[in-house]
């Protein structure tokens, strides 16, 4: 006795099935599938046979669905559909990337994000970047972004994300100037000369974790730019507090150059996802850029 398997159609027939469906005519399926006609009928009956029910109506003149056949081309639609996705994919995965990838990221990330888009363009040198650095709100789809990089948690939407780790925000100074310097608290701040960097949305006002709740802090600087290198590299050279995102400070730290200050007060860390569009029909490049990030960002983060 056999399986239910061993009646199975045969995905041949039912590509055929879909369409003769979608066109409602023998001779139109028969270019599309790049058959003969012959081949097309004979197939769609051993399908019927298969099935044990009629799924169209022929006759000279029309071709038309029964309702086993409307039922089953609902079924087996979505199916082919993503069988087809499934199959272009491997094929993205085996061609080289080209073409144009449109990335928007904040200003604070402009740093790991431009060395990881600088690695993408070596490794894959037919793809071509445009990197949008700002922290104004994007819509992806109305300015036809492929991909944002965003921190924080975001606002319901119809928009594919993917974690890719915790992002966290601290404050530096340089040894010599916390020399001599009390800065135990929050509240010391108003002794001191800040670097403030303007490049975000919330650049005047600072974040501390304050017992269970993240207050808001506003301040005003000796400084105030809108270049995280640069407001790093005046904190080095001894000319105040500066607020940083972690990535940024990490090496200078480790080298002495920069000590993190009020630590026990840093805001927590931020979830990093990417955001774009649909995960279907993605464009090789973006695929390639998608898998890119993801993997460096959860190294640098």
């Amino acid at each position: 006795m056999g399986s239910r398997w061993d009646t199975l159609p045969d995905l041949a027939g039912v590509q055929v099935f879909v369409a003769v469906a979608d066109r409602r005519s023998f001779r139109g399926a028969a270019t599309a599938v790049g058959l003969p006609r012959s081949t097309v009928s004979r197939r769609l009956s051993e399908l019927e046979a298969a099935l044990g029910t009629r799924l169209l109506q022929r006759t000279t003149r029309q071709v038309s669905l029964t309702p086993a056949g409307e039922l089953f081309l609902a079924e087996v639609a979505p199916a082919l559909g993503t069988i087809g996705d499934a199959g272009q994919r491997l094929l993205d995965a085996h061609s080289e990337p080209c073409g144009l990838v449109r990335l928007t990221a904040s200003a604070g990330t402009a740093d790991w994000v431009g060395r990881i888009m600088l690695e993408l363009v070596e490794r894959y040198p037919r793809i071509k970047v445009e990197l949008d650095l700002s922290d104004r709100w994007v819509d992806l789809v109305a300015e036809r972004f492929d991909l944002a990089v965003r921190a924080g948690k975001l606002a319901d939407s119809t928009l594919i994300t993917r974690p890719v780790g915790q992002g966290e925000n601290g404050y530096y100074a340089s040894p010599g100037y916390l020399k001599g310097r009390r800065l135990t608290h929050p509240d010391d701040l108003v002794d001191h000369h800040l670097v403030v960097f303007s490049g975000t949305l919330r650049g005047l006002r600072w974040q501390f974790q304050i017992g269970k709740k993240v207050v808001d802090v506003p301040v005003r600087g000796r400084m105030v730019v809108n270049d995280l290198a640069i407001a790093q590299l005046a904190a080095e050279r001894g000319h105040g507090i500066t607020w940083l995102p972690t990535p940024y400070g990490r090496e200078e730290v480790r080298h002495g150059a920069l000590v993190p200050v009020l630590r026990k007060y840093w805001p927590p860390p931020v979830p990093v996802q990417l955001v774009y569009p649909s995960v279907r029909h993605l464009a090789p490049q973006v695929r390639a850029t998608i898998e890119l990030l993801a993997a460096l960002l959860k190294k640098v983060l």
